[in-house]
């Protein structure tokens, strides 16, 4: 029961039994007073009927007509003449029925008579007036009047509704000004049910401590717990850090080391929703060994450290991924780069930069051999192709860069403008679509169903995939659009196949306020189909563009989807700074996953990564799972869904 209805209770019992306590000891003053009154009325009437008695003949009619006069003309229940001794009665009127007795003078017709009950509940007995009555100086008789009480009655009830009048109405006031109060006083407390909830659904939020002693106690206790889940989701993101780059990253150049380099190549070549077309560049310091012993450990290390520098350097963000794939040879994947020349260039003249005035003369020239590649090339064919350039660079003098191009499609545009009036006219066709890919729990069932875009070419048979469009549709601007198109047609298909569905949503949508009002709008129109929607971000979305991803957090959570970070690997760190949002679900990288089964140093950071996951309410799931042996030790670390070719 609400605080108001039992202010409201309680204000009615007190009421009552404050009208109770009123009631009765009111009730029974005015009672005593009245028949104290009626007490000297009756004395006063009997005299003065007396003495008139004492004036006029006594014969027995004259008698009886005055007495009957007397009594027809006032308001009494008893007139009684007796004899001196009072055992003969002369003459006597009275009303045997006294709810059928005439109403007391002043009353109007109209106003309420007291009810029987209320006449037997508070009984009144007056005293009444006797007086003699005499012949001369013979005494003639005794008279006895008793005069009727109904206008005491009828004064007394009407006292008593006025005063329940009275009471109701201060009931109602100090209720409402009650009510009016309580509002202003638990202001606070919304604000702590707010936190509550929000630490029940495992976001460690804090609020400001309200003005009152008692919700202040609760908030603070509620504000210490938040920072100390925070501050041990802090810690634990940071030993989680720093137990990835044990096993993912080169002690000395601090680059991704072979295994996982060639995990993250490998599933951005399986990727649909990866650029179809990219470059994989590798640099070789020839003559380490050499360089170590003229140069000394520290020395070499530090020469290390400063060409993996330049190389990562060379990473825009855009995918790009730099790694050491063994003691001389550092590599660059650079997904969506269509020109390896002007690449090989770049890392050219990089490695000239950072590394060339730190080498022995004769020394000083870095190989570098460029291989480009299609999507869904095996990554052991485009090694050995960069391995062929890589040989034909050290074999010329000066080590220029060398390029081997492997089987890069055409594609249907190659210009910004012409990306631009293709994806337009896509737009206006309604020449999109999406494919199917199940996520499925630890037992097997589906959690919901990926949902990835795909393009139709508009005058031909072509299909492209998301990551054929979607970097032009970027540059263009149109992915709000596409965006909208996905948000639709996967509403569409929950409502019609009765199923989850994942989209995912571009950080440019979810930082265009117009895109993020259109999809708060669907959702908001299909209530049920919300539901069951799930979104993909990508995970430098939550920190790079912290604010814009809270506001999204705020505006669709409430509307009942879910929502999760994808491809996460890399900021694992800052994993602390999501304490507060609320999300569903991460989706670990495919690129992380794969080769789990025989690399124990990852299965140990992931091990640690879906505890933390899970201290945070959310949901961890694997991508990119690619046969059975990764499949069941993605189970076996605690993963509650997993995808990928291996899925079915």
């Amino acid at each position: 029961m609400s605080l108001i209805k039992q202010l409201w209770i309680a204000t009615l019992v007190l009421t009552l039994g404050a009208f109770g306590c009123s009631f009765v000891i009111s009730t029974l003053s005015a009672r005593d007073y009245l028949e104290r009154e009626l007490g000297i009325k009756n004395r006063d009437n009997a005299n003065v009927l007396a003495l008139a008695m004492t004036q006029l003949p006594k014969d027995a009619a004259t008698v009886e007509l005055l007495v009957a006069a007397q009594f027809d003309n006032a308001h009494y229940d008893l007139i009684r003449l007796t004899d001196p001794t009072g055992e003969h009665v002369i003459v006597e009127r009275s009303h045997e029925n006294e709810a059928n007795a005439p109403r007391g003078l002043g009353l109007s017709a109209e106003g309420p008579v007291a009810p029987a009950w209320f006449r037997q509940l508070i009984p009144m007995h007056p005293e009444p007036g006797r007086a003699f009555v005499s012949d001369g100086w013979q005494p003639f008789g005794t008279l006895t009047v008793k005069t009727h009480t109904g206008i005491a009655y009828d004064s007394l009830w009407q006292s008593t509704l006025r005063l329940l009048e009275w009471f109701l109405a201060g009931a109602v006031l100090v209720g409402l000004l009650g009510t009016v109060l309580l509002r202003w006083l638990l202001r606070p407390l919304d604000a702590v049910v707010a936190q509550a909830r929000a630490i029940g659904a495992r976001r460690f939020v804090t609020v400001p401590a309200p003005a009152t002693p008692e919700f202040a106690t609760v908030v603070g206790a509620m504000n210490t717990l938040s920072d100390q889940v925070h501050a041990m989701l802090e810690e634990e993101s940071i030993r989680l850090e720093h137990l990835r780059r044990a096993a993912q990253h080169d002690p000395i150049s601090g680059l991704p080391n072979r295994e996982h380099f060639m995990a993250q190549a490998s599933a951005t070549l399986d990727n649909d929703s990866a650029p179809a077309v990219g470059t994989l560049a590798i640099v070789r310091l020839s003559h380490l060994i050499a360089l170590n012993e003229e140069l000394g450990r520290s020395a070499a290390d530090e020469l290390l450290r400063k060409l993996a520098g330049g190389i990562e350097t060379l990473t825009d963000g855009d995918g790009m991924l730099a790694g050491r794939l063994n003691g001389t040879d550092f590599a660059l994947l650079a997904p969506n780069e269509d020109q390896p020349e002007a690449l090989a260039a770049r890392l050219a003249e990089c490695m000239d930069l950072v590394v060339g005035t730190s080498l022995p003369a004769g020394r000083n020239a870095l190989p570098i051999g460029v291989a480009c590649y299609h999507r869904g090339d095996p990554l052991p064919q485009l090694l050995a192709h960069a391995d062929v350039a890589l040989t034909r660079s050290e074999a010329q003098e000066g080590a220029p860069p060398q390029i081997e191009r492997v089987n890069v499609s055409a594609r249907p545009a190659t210009d910004l403008g012409s990306w631009r009036n293709l994806i337009s006219e896509a737009l206006a066709m309604g020449r999109f679509s999406l494919v199917q890919f199940p996520v499925i729990d630890r037992e097997g069932r589906t959690l919901h169903y990926e949902v990835p875009v795909r393009m139709h070419h508009p005058r031909d048979t072509t299909v492209l995939t998301a990551g054929d469009v979607l970097p032009w549709a970027t540059r263009c601007g149109l992915l709000p659009q596409i965006d909208a198109i996905v948000a639709e047609k996967a509403l569409n298909l929950i409502e019609t196949a009765n199923v989850d569905v994942c989209i995912n949503l571009s950080a440019e949508s979810m930082c265009h306020p117009a895109t993020l009002g259109r999809l708060a709008a669907q959702l908001r129109e299909h209530p049920d189909a919300a539901r069951h929607l799930w979104i993909d971000l990508p995970e430098n979305a939550a920190f790079h563009h912290a604010e814009d991803f809270r506001r999204l957090c705020a505006e669709l959570r409430p509307l009942g989807c879910r929502i999760g970070l994808e491809h996460v690997s890399q900021m694992v760190c800052r994993m602390g700074e999501l304490h507060d949002v609320g999300l569903d679900y991460l989706k670990i990288s495919a690129g992380a996953i794969r080769g789990i089964d025989h690399n124990p140093g990852n299965q140990a950071f992931l091990r640690g990564l879906v505890s933390i996951g899970h201290t945070m309410g959310m949901a961890v799931v694997a991508e990119g799972v690619s046969d059975e042996n990764e499949a069941a030790q993605v189970i076996e670390l605690g993963f509650d869904g997993l995808t990928g070719p291996g899925v079915r």
